[in-house]
């Protein structure tokens, strides 16, 4: 398989880019920040769609390659199988499935699965190469070849894992240990007592055991009717008083209630009383007005007095004095008249007011003893109606619960929520009993089951064990099939794999090593010059970083039925010229007929190609 066309309408910060691919190698050379990461990710994104989700990080790749311009978030991209066919594949991202056609421009868009959520599947129908295997294998970046001392172990093991299963994440030892793990957790042996064959045969040897004991449970089956029948009319009696002390509970509940009641009405007729105390005081406390001394009418006696001292001066010919006095004398008599009215008028208003407020008092105090009858009346009326509905629904208790021997005790006793627990309580032991008691009828039942039946459940049993046994012969042949496989890989598949991941190692590390094998262990060895095999994991990080570049391009061949594209990502970013010079020497003579894309953004590959006089295209972005 190779990409002939990448066309970039709008996608991050690339826009309007169109590039031509060839076979062989293809160098796309940019500087930093111009764009080769995102070019990457479009063509990963036109294959597999972009996703919304975050997924942990900050802002989803939906997000990130949102185009930094104004225009359509959307690309194309042109690509043929080994088979010759050919594909154009546009992609507005957007939308969640692409447009597919053929070199004849036939919509073949709906021909491939469709997910609900990753969307069209076509390029892994096409390849078997999904996005994540996509990555992690035809992708090679820089942080797939330097590895730190932690990752050393884990490579160790994957590169371990492909030499004897062909999978990466595939390990014999474990695949054989998980079998194990079965036999021990399903099926275990005669001697682990939680596992299903121990306690297969423990049941069987219990079922033969209860068909002995059938003849010796029949008579204790009738005692235990008997037993049965006797506690459940004591619980139907103890439910019945149960219910009856509930019933007798809520009317006294309803009594209390409407004692209460009539306990407002008895304090209400009594705060009346007190009003009706208090006004009789407020009217013996009425002030009565006295009527007016005689002060006025004894003032009388002064212009008298006057008149006769005047007649008396006019005689002794004082005619203006006396005239004076006469005058002096008739002005007095009139005032004082003036004098006498208005007292006589201001006591008899006081009068009618005194009689006027001792007649509202009156009036109060008769209205508070008309509502003092009322109430008194109201009580009373309150008072029988209470006592009527009591015996009445006493009376209609003793007809619904005739049977209860002492009834007349429990209605005429005051009920209190602790009699109601204990009754409670005593119904719940009852009921406990009848609980143990049914249990064991039951057990008992089983055990006196007709033969026929515990033969059932025993041949039953004898299936269950018969398949138990064929499920661990099943697991025995599987482990060896296993271990027939795991030997096939090792003599046929793994050879293949190990000599073109020695191949690859001996032309990158310029024939420093140039030999690799996997013992029993799952050991990586390398032979160092000298013909000594040395564990992987004593190696330097350089060299392990070689290996495991080694191994990502030996094994793109065994993992898609499609020869695919080789991406090399600022892999050699790390590698010294010598290095260099036998990675891309090796690359064109040995993948001839593979596409080849490396993304750079130094001149080192350009022109070491130059200086060996490799062909490849360049693109600059």
């Amino acid at each position: 398989m190779k990409i002939t066309n990448l066309q970039i309408n709008n996608f991050g910060k690339l826009n309007n880019k169109n590039i031509q691919l060839q076979n062989g190698i293809n160098v796309i050379y940019g500087k930093n920040e111009s764009g080769k990461s995102t070019l990457l990710k479009f063509i990963t994104g036109i294959f597999y769609g972009l996703n919304k989700n975050k997924n942990g990080q900050r802002i989803s790749d939906y997000e990130k390659y949102t185009p930094w311009q104004e225009g359509e978030f959307s690309g194309k991209i042109n690509y043929e199988l080994d088979n010759g066919e050919g594909y154009e594949v546009y992609r507005n991202f957007t939308k969640k499935n692409p447009q597919i056609m053929d070199n004849f421009g036939n919509d073949l868009s709906k021909n491939f699965e469709i997910d609900k959520t990753s969307g069209s599947k076509f390029f892994v129908e096409q390849t078997k190469v999904d996005e994540e295997l996509f990555n992690m294998s035809m992708v090679i970046n820089e942080q797939a070849v330097k590895l730190d001392e932690k990752e050393q172990n884990t490579l160790i093991q994957k590169v371990s894992n492909i030499m004897s299963t062909g999978e990466d994440d595939v390990s014999y030892k474990k695949i054989i240990s998980k079998l194990n793990k079965i036999q021990t957790d399903e099926i275990g042996t005669e001697k682990s007592p939680t596992k299903p064959l121990y306690l297969t045969k423990r049941k069987i040897e219990e079922l033969k055991q209860g068909k002995q004991e059938v003849e010796n449970v029949l008579q204790l089956r009738y005692e235990l009717e008997e037993k049965k029948e006797k506690l459940k009319k004591e619980i139907t009696e103890a439910e019945k008083e149960l219910e009856l002390m509930q019933e007798i509970k809520k009317i006294q509940n309803e009594e209390k209630i409407e004692e209460e009641k009539i306990n407002v009405n008895k304090k209400a007729k009594q705060d009346i009383e007190e009003k009706k105390e208090e006004e009789e005081k407020n009217l013996g406390n009425v002030k009565t007005n006295e009527e007016p001394k005689k002060s006025y009418k004894e003032l009388a006696i002064i212009p008298i007095v006057l008149i006769i001292v005047c007649i008396i001066l006019f005689l002794l010919k004082q005619i203006v004095v006396s005239v004076i006095g006469v005058i002096i004398a008739v002005a007095s008599i009139i005032g004082i008249q003036l004098l006498s009215s208005k007292e006589k008028k201001e006591y008899e208003k006081q009068k009618q007011q005194e009689k006027e407020e001792k007649n509202k008092i009156k009036n109060k105090i008769e209205l508070l003893e008309s509502e003092i009858k009322e109430k008194e009346k109201g009580i009373l009326e309150k008072q029988n109606e209470l006592n009527i509905k009591i015996n009445t629904q006493k009376e209609h208790l003793k007809i619904k619960y005739i049977n209860i021997n002492n009834i007349e005790n429990i209605i005429n006793k005051n009920i209190e929520d602790n009699h109601i627990i204990e009754e409670q309580k005593l119904i719940n032991e009852l009921k406990l009993k009848e609980r143990e008691a049914e249990i064991t009828k039951n057990d008992i039942l089983k055990k006196i089951e007709n033969y026929a039946q515990i033969e059932e459940e025993l041949q039953t049993l004898e299936e269950n064990l018969n398949e138990l046994t064929s499920y661990n012969n099943s697991i025995e042949i599987a482990k060896e099939a296993m271990k027939e496989a795991y030997t096939n890989m090792k003599e046929n598949v793994t050879p293949r794999f190990t000599e073109n991941v020695q191949k690859t190692i001996s032309n990158i590390t310029g024939g420093k090593y140039t030999a690799v094998k996997i013992n029993e262990e799952n050991a990586l060895m390398i032979e160092t010059k000298n013909g000594n095999y040395v564990e992987s994991d004593v190696l330097s990080i350089g060299t392990i970083d070689e290996l495991y570049l080694s191994l990502r391009i030996s094994s793109i061949k065994e993992l898609s039925k499609e020869n695919m594209p080789i991406i090399l990502d600022e892999t050699f970013a790390y590698f010294d010229d010598e290095r260099l010079k036998n990675i891309l020497t090796y690359l064109n003579e040995e993948y001839s007929q593979s596409q080849i894309i490396i993304l750079t953004c130094t001149k080192r590959e350009i022109n070491k190609l130059e200086e060996l006089g490799i062909l490849y295209n360049k693109i600059e972005i």
